[in-house]
C-alpha cells in the first residue's frame, strides 16, 4: 500500500507538472538604453536657493532579462544590466555643510562648514544592477512591469567645486574664509548597495522588438548619516528609456 501511494503521489506530481509546463512561457530579452535623471534629495532643502542648470551625463544600460509567465498576463522577470547614472548641476546654496579643499600657492587647506555661494556637481556612478519585477500583459502590444531593484556599485564618481561665496568654518557661526574656488571629492564615501522601486512600460514595434521606459527610485540614501560632507540625504531618481529585443 505504501509502495501504491508512493507511485500515485510521483505520478500526480508529474501530470501536474506536465500541466504546468504547458501554460509557461520563459522569454529571454537583451536591452539597451539610457538613463536620465540625478542623485538628488527628494526635495530641495533650504540650503539650495535655486538651479541654475541640469546636464545630464552619457549613461548606458545594457542588460538582459529572463521573464518566468504563470500564464498568458502574468508572469516574474528577473534582470542584470550594468548601467551609469549621473549628472552634471549647478545651483545657488546658502549655509550649505560641506567640506572643501582649497588650492593656494601650492598649498592645500581643508575646510568643513556652512558655504554659501555656488556649487557644481558631477555624479557619475556605474551599478550592477539586478531588478525584480511583477510582469502584466494585458494583450495587444503592451507589458507593463512593477517590482524593486538592488544595485551594487562598481565605479564611483561625485565631485565638483564651490565658487564665488564664503565658508563660515566650522558652523553658521565660524570664521568667514573668503573662497574663489575650491574643490570636493566624495566618490569614496557613496555607500556600495542601492536598493529601490521601478515600474515601467513596453510596447511591441515588432513581434521581437519592444521600447521600454521604466522609473527607478531609491530608497536608500547614497550616503551614510554618518558623513559630513553632504548636509541632507540623497536618492538615485532615474528613468530608463531604451529598447528590449526578444532572442527566446
Amino acid at each position: 500500500m505504501r509502495k501504491i501511494l508512493t507511485m500515485l503521489m510521483v505520478l500526480f506530481v508529474i501530470a501536474a507538472h506536465a500541466q504546468q509546463e504547458s501554460l509557461v512561457r520563459f522569454e529571454q530579452y537583451v536591452q539597451a538604453g539610457f538613463n536620465f535623471g540625478a542623485l538628488t534629495p527628494v526635495s530641495l532643502p533650504n540650503n539650495i536657493r535655486r538651479i541654475d542648470s541640469w546636464v545630464p551625463k552619457f549613461c548606458p544600460s545594457i542588460g538582459y532579462e529572463g521573464v518566468y509567465r504563470f500564464n498568458e498576463r502574468w508572469g516574474v522577470g528577473l534582470a542584470m544590466k550594468f548601467e551609469y547614472k549621473g549628472m552634471v548641476v549647478k545651483d545657488s546654496v546658502a549655509y550649505l555643510h560641506t567640506i572643501i579643499t582649497v588650492n593656494e600657492d601650492g598649498q592645500t587647506t581643508e575646510f568643513e562648514g556652512d558655504f554659501t555661494g555656488t556649487n557644481e556637481t558631477h555624479a557619475y556612478n556605474g551599478y550592477l544592477t539586478v531588478p525584480v519585477n511583477a510582469v502584466y500583459d494585458p494583450g495587444g502590444n503592451w507589458r507593463f512591469k512593477l517590482g524593486f531593484y538592488m544595485a551594487f556599485l562598481v565605479d564611483s564618481k561625485f565631485e565638483g567645486t564651490v565658487s564665488d561665496g564664503y565658508i563660515r568654518n566650522g558652523d553658521s557661526l565660524g570664521e568667514k574664509i573668503m573662497i574663489s574656488e575650491a574643490t570636493f571629492d566624495f566618490k569614496n564615501e557613496l555607500r556600495t548597495f542601492d536598493v529601490g522601486l521601478q515600474g515601467g512600460a513596453g510596447y511591441r514595434l515588432s513581434k521581437k522588438l519592444s521600447v521600454e521606459g521604466n522609473l527607478n527610485w531609491g530608497l536608500r540614501p547614497a550616503f551614510p548619516s554618518s558623513f559630513e560632507g553632504i548636509g541632507f540625504n540623497m536618492y538615485n531618481i532615474f528613468l530608463t528609456l531604451g529598447v528590449a529585443y526578444q532572442i527566446r
